[in-house]
């Protein structure tokens, strides 16, 4: 005979405490200078045009001194909107390290949730169907990625595809200053943060967009050494060794150009 047992975690006493809801001025709370979420601006018109919506729903946290634990993008809407007042919620029972960890926690489990694109897409096409007493843009989407979700769901589901080409490993055979001719396209081994690599790649053309990642990024920081970030290895030269190629035809069909 097998028997389950299912164990129940404690709770700290405060989990059920009951919390009061109070109005306090705008101009008595003291936001926390250390707060590390940044709202623009236009972060902060798309809360205010949230609380004019809706209403002021999400009441901001404090402790027992007004600082602000959580609610900072809404105490700039409200100003932005002009109120005086807004509704909080004190946090007694947290330590400092518990408030400081609050704060980290408050942003950062929001931003590693994940969303179901389908089903935002069927709730965007329903609110979009209706008369609405509200701004649609008040959900945080624009006008143009509303009707971008919702066409998405004309879409045939998309199948899984094979690559093209197969991986192509082996030993690296670029080096900096290869400039790789792909028909139409040119491709060059270089430093980014080199103006005269773009001089090598482009000529006298100028690039209408630019594709980029945020920099620096993962905390990384500029290393002034010419190597790429593999364990620190170099060619004999002291230059950059890529590590890797990926090709869409084998390794005859392409001839850089010094």
């Amino acid at each position: 005979m097998i028997s389950k047992t299912t164990i129940t975690p404690a709770l700290p006493p405060s989990a059920g405490r009951k919390l009061a809801v109070d109005d306090v001025p705008i101009d008595q709370l003291k936001p926390d200078p250390r707060n590390a979420r940044v709202h623009s601006k236009k972060q902060i018109r798309q809360i205010a045009r949230s609380i004019e919506s809706f209403g002021f729903n999400v009441p901001v946290l404090v402790d027992n001194n007004l600082e602000v634990i959580a609610g900072h993008g809404r105490i700039l809407a409200a100003k932005h909107l002009g109120l005086t007042e807004v509704p909080t919620i004190r946090l007694d029972h947290l330590t400092e390290a518990q408030r400081r960890a609050f704060m980290i926690a408050d942003n950062r489990l929001t931003e590693i949730a994940v969303r179901d694109d389908r089903l935002l897409a069927e709730q965007l096409k329903e609110l979009a169907s209706v008369d609405l007493d509200f701004d649609i843009e008040a959900t945080g989407f624009d006008l143009g990625e509303i009707d971008f979700r919702i066409e998405s769901l004309l879409a045939p589901a998309s199948e899984p595809t094979k690559p093209p080409f197969s991986v192509v490993s082996g030993p690296a055979v670029s080096q900096e200053g290869d400039l790789w001719l792909l028909g139409e396209h040119r491709v060059l081994c270089g430093r980014a943060l080199d103006a005269a690599s773009y001089r090598v790649l482009m000529g006298l053309e100028k690039a209408a967009a630019v594709f980029m990642d945020r920099w620096p990024c993962f905390g990384a920081r500029p290393d002034p050494s010419p190597r790429v970030r593999d364990g620190g290895r170099r060619n004999d030269a002291g230059g950059l060794r890529p590590i890797s190629r990926d090709v869409s035809r084998p390794p005859g069909d392409f001839q850089p150009s010094r």
